[in-house]
């Protein structure tokens, strides 16, 4: 199993680990030993306050290390709920040192949250492309391909398959609007896939596309056996293997040094 990078590991551990930080600094701020404030926070009374700053950071850093769209969204929704209830708590009772531990825990999130608005970082959510460690092991092809987008209708060439997509290289100028009709032969069988395409870029002097083959279980099972002759032959693609971006040390270097956020280079055409 691939190992996700480096930034995702670790501000989904800070977020694990963080209710334990609030219970140490919460029990300091009150003047209690641990044993005392934890009793106290498991108060019935208590329970609204236990799920904000015990639950919801436990539940943020899944979030992040899930690595989504879906996930992203509802990580930023969560992040108001601390937010609000602290401002309540302070207005209620507002002191000097509670003010004080107010700002510092604002700042803290406000970084992290500010981490997450970067456009490099929001990338990787966003575009499944840059996802490498998700992407399914792709083979060479090279299948001669008719199909037809829309209501027009092309000729190209497959250039490699994996399980849930494939890339396509053709003359045709395509977007990503439709979805698309690939039929080709392989050992006298034909093949009909129907699929959408999810990016373009230019390659060879010719249009390429990435598409995501929309299976059923009978195509699937199709596709596997077609995927398996591939892999019989010796036509699996060398995966993106590690490199130095993936090291823990570099990416606090360019974390510190650089301030551009993050997002890991990929030459995956598509998972």
């Amino acid at each position: 199993m691939k190992r996700k990078p480096w930034p995702l590991i670790v501000l989904a551990l800070l977020h694990l680990f963080a209710p334990f930080g609030n219970i140490i600094a919460n029990s300091i701020f009150a003047n209690v030993s641990i044993s005392v404030y934890i009793r106290a926070l498991f108060h019935p009374d208590e329970l609204v306050r236990t799920l904000i700053f015990l639950c919801i950071p436990i539940f943020g850093g899944i979030l992040i290390y899930i690595c989504k769209k879906w996930s992203y969204y509802l990580y930023l929704v969560l992040m108001i709920f601390p937010f609000f209830y602290s401002y309540l708590s302070w207005q209620s009772q507002p002191s000097t040192e509670l003010g004080v531990y107010l700002i510092a825990f604002y700042v803290i999130n406000l970084l992290v949250v500010g981490y997450f608005i970067l456009p490099q970082v929001r990338q990787v959510y966003f575009d499944p492309r840059l996802r490498w460690w998700e992407t399914k092991p792709r083979f060479k092809a090279e299948f001669e391909t008719a199909f037809t987008w829309v209501d027009q209708k092309g000729t190209g060439e497959i250039k490699n398959l994996s399980e849930g997509g494939l890339f396509i290289e053709t003359d045709l100028k395509m977007n990503t609007l439709g979805r698309i009709d690939i039929d080709f032969k392989y050992k006298e069988q034909n093949y009909a896939l129907k699929g959408e395409i999810v990016y373009a870029k230019n390659s060879n002097g010719k249009h390429g596309y990435g598409i995501s083959l929309l299976t059923k279980d009978t195509d699937r099972e199709t596709v596997n056996r077609l995927i398996n002759s591939l892999s019989d032959q010796g036509l699996l693609i060398a995966g993106r293997a590690p490199t130095n971006e993936d090291t823990f040390t570099y990416w606090i270097h360019r974390l510190f040094t650089e301030k551009k956020g993050w997002v890991p280079e990929t030459d995956n055409p598509r998972k």
